[in-house]
């Protein structure tokens, strides 16, 4: 069994099993069911172990003292194959159980105690009872620090677990402590490649994402692009990965030329590693051509965004005949240059994109919903900004049918839905309002302002849109204290957006 044979193992502990019926020594039989039960459990196949585990346990209950040695071992064994198939309800009572047996023989603060909290904790995160695991880990880490030397591994993990309580939780100013604190302990035992310490640091990271602590992140990124590029060598998708969020964090914060040094060095590594004509590269272009965006300079963002389109062409041309999910990146990319215009102002430019992009993706609805529905907005945004209000009220019209007609393959939460809709009818409200057709705009705002409020609620910024455009209606109409009132609704929503954000 040590050396891996399985099969062999298996073979000579049914013997024994057989002999030990033979002889009817009940506590052999216990014995040899278990190292069956393990062999299978070594192999993953807990299903399996699951009835020589039962069984072993059953004859020691009958024939020893409840905490007698072989007994913990059975329930441990047990306990463990019940986890790891996630059967909770059949492995809680027995965790609680190896508890109470650890108190009695070992004491309340005996590191075997830590380890069965542990897995009581383990076993609430699964089924959600975040407070109680949350209390678990807390205990356990309590014990095992009154047990251990400070840097001990056990510490460290325990820590680590209590980290995840809190980050389910949600409460990641207690959770990056404790990752924080896990992490100076964990780096001292493993190699940057291992994945239990990966997955700290991610959530460490995540953590101080969340609660926007950019000074420790400042800190933090480096030295984990230091370490990983030593480690896992510089083009490890782990480098790449910190690059990308040191690159967003300076974004973030204005400094768009540390920034955009980042961002080259990642252009020039997907070169290296892919050529210049993989996605991967167009990727980075798209970065590249955002921050050009942020930072004012349109002509190099253009320049930047009709190169990463010009890859996916490059890309999609060789060989590739029909649209699947995985051609998603070069449908973005024409939305990005589109959007671009729009932004720009260039909306003859950016209707030619929506074009394309719809003759694309309305074959394939089901498999694009929200693109298109994208394209639908933006599109009629830039038709009706042209003052091409026929044409902007034919699209829109055809949106709504798309969202009435397939309303369940949209992927879009009832919110989201309702939301689309409303802006889709606010849209639509502009166009018949450059018309002079201010009757059949006003029941469209009432229709899309009732859509949200209902929706909503009467206070979410995202009724400004429709209350503004509603106000400019009422004020073409001479009913200017309506009209006032509408304003000043829109502006008390913006501003309580802004403060929030």
């Amino acid at each position: 069994m040590q050396g891996q044979q399985y099969g062999k193992a298996e073979s000579l502990f049914r013997q024994a099993l057989q002999n030990a019926q033979d002889a009817k020594n009940e506590l052999l039989m216990a014995k040899c069911l278990d190292n069956i039960g393990e062999v299978s459990f070594l192999q993953g196949w807990y299903e399996q172990a699951e009835p020589y585990f039962e069984q072993a346990l059953e004859i020691r209950r009958k024939t020893l003292p409840t905490a007698h040695e072989d007994i913990i071992v059975s329930l441990n064994n047990l306990s463990a194959t019940y986890f790891f198939q996630r059967k909770y309800r059949q492995a809680k009572p027995l965790c609680e159980q190896l508890i109470t047996t650890y108190e009695v023989v070992l004491g309340k603060e005996h590191p075997e105690v830590a380890t069965c909290l542990i897995n009581l904790g383990l076993i609430a995160m699964a089924e959600g009872k975040l407070d109680n695991a949350e209390q678990r880990f807390a205990e356990a880490n309590t014990i095992r620090q009154s047990n251990y030397e400070p840097m001990n591994i056990l510490i460290g993990n325990s820590l680590s677990h209590l980290g995840n309580a809190y980050f389910e939780q949600k409460r990641y100013e207690q959770a990056s402590q404790k990752f924080k604190e896990a992490l100076v302990i964990l780096e001292a035992h493993h190699s940057l490649d291992n994945a239990d310490l990966q997955v700290v640091v991610s959530k460490l990271v995540h953590s101080l994402e969340q609660t926007e602590s950019f000074s420790e992140l400042e800190q933090l990124y480096p030295s984990l692009i230091s370490s990983t590029e030593i480690k896992l060598g510089p083009a490890h998708p782990e480098v790449t990965k910190y690059l990308e969020k040191l690159a967003n964090l300076h974004l973030k914060q204005n400094r768009h030329e540390e920034a955009e040094k980042i961002l080259q060095r990642l252009l020039s590594m997907k070169r290296r590693a892919f050529g210049e004509t993989h996605p991967e590269v167009a990727k980075q272009l798209t970065n590249l051509a955002f921050m050009k965006q942020a930072s004012g300079n349109a002509s190099q963002a253009e320049t930047l965004f009709l190169q990463a389109l010009s890859v996916y062409d490059n890309y999609k041309n060789k060989g590739i005949t029909a649209l699947t999910p995985a051609s998603t990146p070069y449908l973005e990319a024409i939305k990005n240059l589109a959007i671009f215009y729009e932004s720009d102002k260039r909306y003859a430019k950016s209707e030619k994109q929506w074009q394309d992009l719809l003759q694309l993706v309305e074959p394939q609805s089901k498999v694009y919903p929200q693109l298109l529905l994208d394209a639908y907005e933006h599109f009629a945004n830039s038709l009706t900004e042209q003052k091409k209000t026929t044409e902007a009220q034919s699209l829109l019209q055809k949106a709504l049918r798309f969202l009435d007609q397939d309303e369940d393959n949209t992927k879009l939460d009832k919110v989201d839905f309702k939301l689309r809709q409303a802006r889709f009818i606010t849209t639509l409200a502009n166009a018949l309002k450059i018309e002079n057709k201010y009757a059949e705009a006003e029941k469209h705002y009432k229709n899309a302002l009732d859509i949200l409020m209902k929706s909503l609620g009467p206070e979410h910024p995202d009724l400004a849109p429709a209350l503004e455009g509603y106000a400019d209606l009422l004020m073409l109409t001479y009913r200017e204290p309506e009209a006032e009132h509408m304003l000043s609704c829109a502006r008390t929503l913006t501003t309580k957006s802004k403060e929030g954000a």
